[in-house]
């Protein structure tokens, strides 16, 4: 593992790392779009998206049965609630019945299998992360297979109970926007806390999963920084491929219509596959100002 080449304060750091090595934002997108092209991360991207699907059925799984012995009431249906704000109709319905379905036929050697197959798929799924992150950092992979498949597991169980936690805030937010509202009645507030709480809370949890992505998975040694350009450009886009996405896919194309019952995996697919390029787009600009401040001393 490399290490890195300077000795500045933690504060330092992140002030040299905000200024971008002097770089204007319109250079920086620039130079990481260019770099992404470069390392080719669109394939990697589609490998995002593959094991990302392959996990959902049984990360699903997984979350019921640790839902079910967690002592709060409706945090499923307060998850499903906020899919429906976040996703297309056909995702949600896909989701919903993948819930129902699970709901219905649960079983120790469901969860077991579910269990087995979800760390295999999401280590591979990190594994994938980090073999872009390595590109972009232009470091070479000397970790073993084995230490690479733990990195990828561990990782793995993090972001899942990041997810719990999140489904929890999901639940206690609206709860804090009702007893807000029951003080301050001004409609446009009103308004942003309604559509803002679940977006505010998602963004959070896409906000410290990159972060800590960007942190643990590439063989680059980095200090900790709860905020950074790439983490804070992948979340925003994120938010706005999300939305956007889904007035698209709600009011111009037709999946149902030309592909019947796989419209809502496309659907699913193709946000997932933009979910990873982002991801990885974060991380090639941290790669990019990274380079840029290592030039500078």
């Amino acid at each position: 593992m490399t290490n890195p080449t300077t000795n500045h304060s933690p504060c330092s750091e992140f002030r040299r790392l905000w200024q971008r090595g002097g770089l204007s934002w319109v250079s920086l997108v620039w130079k990481t779009t260019t770099e992404f092209r470069k390392n080719e991360l669109d394939s990697r991207s589609a490998q995002f998206a593959y094991y990302a699907l392959l996990a959902m059925a049984p990360l699903l799984i997984v979350m019921i049965a640790c839902v079910a012995m967690l002592p709060i009431e409706g945090l499923l249906d307060d998850f499903q609630k906020s899919v429906d704000v976040g996703m297309p109709e056909n995702v949600v319905q896909l989701i919903k019945e993948q819930i129902r379905d699970i709901q219905d036929r649960t079983s120790t050697a469901l969860i077991t299998g579910g269990c087995i197959v979800f760390f295999l798929a999401g280590s591979r799924l990190f594994m994938t992360i980090g073999a872009g992150l390595d590109k972009v950092f232009a470091v070479e992979n000397r970790r073993r297979y084995w230490r690479a498949r733990l990195l990828g597991l561990l990782m793995t169980a993090i972001v899942f109970v990041l997810l719990l936690v999140t489904m929890a805030l999901q639940l206690i937010g609206p709860w804090f926007k009702d007893f807000f509202q029951q003080y301050v009645d001004i409609v446009w507030l009103n308004i942003l806390l309604s559509s803002g709480v679940r977006w505010g809370i998602a963004s959070g949890f896409m906000l410290v999963s990159t972060s800590m992505l960007y942190w643990i998975v590439p063989n680059q040694k980095m200090r900790w920084h709860w905020l950074s350009p790439g983490s804070v450009v992948a979340t925003v886009g994120w938010v706005a491929v999300t939305i956007g996405y889904q007035l698209y896919v709600e009011q111009f194309s037709r999946y149902n219509e030309t592909y019947g019952a796989l419209g809502g995996v496309i659907v699913l697919m193709i946000w997932l596959y933009l979910t990873g390029a982002l991801i990885l787009f974060g991380g090639q600009m941290n790669a990019v100002i990274h380079r840029q401040v290592q030039s500078e001393n």
